[in-house]
């Protein structure tokens, strides 16, 4: 009998993980593919990396994988490998960057995409420090490539943010051993006798457990106040790392906070304190990036504050109870920013020297030169802006429109008059490319570097923006089991 169990384990078990375990081993078999290679060869680096990332997605989608685990797991899934597979495609640049360049940058960037899978596959909190690990150091490394003082600034900054997190996640895991007396998020009704329920000690456990836990994730989903290193990291990565940035590790950090909310609230805390937590980060997270984002010189910053307020959005969802919307939402920003960094991506700075790389200043008269670019970049600002009818607008709505459903007037006012604030900053780059004169006259500060493949992925994301509606409506109509999960 137990030999049985032991085989039912372990064919779970494999199920669950094999994902992971196909991108590690990926990550090997690129490793000593340049080991052993007379000579370092990006392309095919490249190549085997998209292999064992489009063979992890295809693992996903079958039965046995999709079967054993939640719909919030799997949605997350395809999100990270979707997002991993279209950013390292970018990497086929018509110019040759150093980062790129590295043999180790394709090995460290498949352990990334493994660790953060391993977080949304598990249910057991050591694991999910494990996953948070091996994503997060990878990153670190990786920042500090091009070799530039800026990227070893943010290579720091991340790595001190990462060992943050670490700490705080680990003081959060301590706490709520002590309350229920184990690690696994799944088997919850177990514990309910293991300490009293009713007396006030246990609660007060289990609230500051939740607290340490949201902060060591809040690092990783830039919520505010751990926001700090985002902004200094987007600058000084190239646009393919600091778009990567910007969704994988937050779709699984949200994933992540989507189960540890759901075992919490499940008794082991009174919901009252968790909500009113919750809510003061909503606040200040959809309110205060806007706000500092209009005072930004620089296009990639900007990005970064703007990203930081839509984490804040898809915290509301988990607030307002419906990971759903959630899925919507981040599937509809994975496209638009996407789109948006594949077209920075797609124009290389000529000085490397100065401070800012894409300074609005840079982009004044852009549209003369560059029309397609430009009409391609204002599409995606609108969209990141939320204006109808693109992609962001949908997502907006359905968040505004459960909120008014569940009488939260106030958070959807907030997040009312911080789309108006967004729209202010968001229009500053088209005003820039349309409406400005370039200060030093003809001077370019970009040249070329679109290749077809680039081109392919700027185009599709494009289409999809403008046909947001019908992306929208096939999510909710043929995947409707798949986004009602109400927490």
């Amino acid at each position: 009998m137990n030999n049985m169990e032991f085989s039912v384990d372990l064919y779970l078990y494999m199920y669950l993980y094999m994902p992971s375990f196909i991108l590690v081993l990926g990550a090997i078999v690129v490793l000593f593919s340049n080991a052993f290679a007379s000579r370092f060869s990006r392309n095919t680096s490249l190549s085997l990396s998209m292999i064992f990332i489009a063979s992890a997605f295809l693992f996903c989608l079958s039965l046995g994988h999709s079967s054993n685990v939640s719909n919030i797991t799997l949605i997350s899934e395809y999100i990270i490998l979707t997002a991993s597979f279209f950013f390292v495609f970018l990497t086929f640049s018509k110019h040759k960057f150093v980062e790129f360049q590295t043999p180790e940058f394709y090995p460290l960037y498949l352990f990334s995409v493994s660790g953060f899978m391993l977080m949304v596959n598990s249910n057991n909190l050591i694991l999910i420090l494990l996953g948070l690990e091996i994503g997060s150091l990878p990153l670190a490394a990786l920042m500090s490539f091009n070799r530039r003082i800026y990227g070893l600034e943010a290579s720091i900054k991340y790595f001190t943010a990462s060992a943050l997190a670490s700490i705080f996640f680990i003081l959060g895991i301590l706490l709520i051993y002590l309350r229920t007396g184990g690690f696994d998020l799944n088997n919850t009704a177990l514990y309910h006798d293991i300490l009293a329920p009713q007396q006030n000690v246990y609660m007060m456990l289990m609230v500051f457990g939740f607290i340490f836990i949201v902060a060591g994730i809040g690092f990783k989903i830039s919520l505010v106040p751990w926001h700090s290193w985002m902004p200094d990291v987007y600058e000084a990565c190239n646009p393919v790392l600091a778009g990567y940035i910007s969704i994988v590790p937050k779709i699984a950090g949200f994933a992540v906070f989507t189960t540890i909310f759901l075992f919490v609230s499940s008794g082991f805390a009174p919901n009252n304190y968790i909500e009113k937590l919750l809510k003061i980060l909503l606040f200040i997270t959809i309110l205060l990036p806007n706000i500092v984002a209009l005072l930004q010189k620089d296009v990639k910053r900007m990005l970064a504050f703007s990203s930081i307020s839509h984490s804040g959005f898809a915290l509301a969802c988990i607030y307002l109870g419906n990971f759903g919307i959630l899925s919507i939402y981040w599937i509809l920003f994975l496209v638009t920013n996407l789109g948006a960094f594949a077209l920075l991506w797609a124009s290389k700075p000529k000085n490397f020297s100065s401070r800012y790389d894409y300074s609005f200043e840079k982009f004044y008269g852009f549209s003369k030169k560059y029309p397609i670019k430009s009409l391609t970049a204002a599409l995606f600002m609108l969209s990141l802006a939320g204006i109808p009818p693109f992609s962001i607008f949908w997502g907006k709505i359905f968040i505004i429109t459960q909120a008014l459903q569940k009488d939260e007037i106030a958070l959807a006012i907030v997040m009312v008059l911080s789309s108006a604030i967004a729209v202010c900053y968001y229009l500053k780059l088209i005003v820039a490319m349309y409406f400005k004169q370039p200060i030093a006259g003809d001077e370019e500060y970009y040249e070329d570097n679109i290749t077809s493949p680039i081109k392919c992925i700027i185009l599709i994301c494009a289409l999809l923006c403008i046909a947001s509606i019908f992306l929208v409506s096939y999510l909710l109509d043929y995947h409707i089991s798949l986004f009602n999960v109400l927490l």
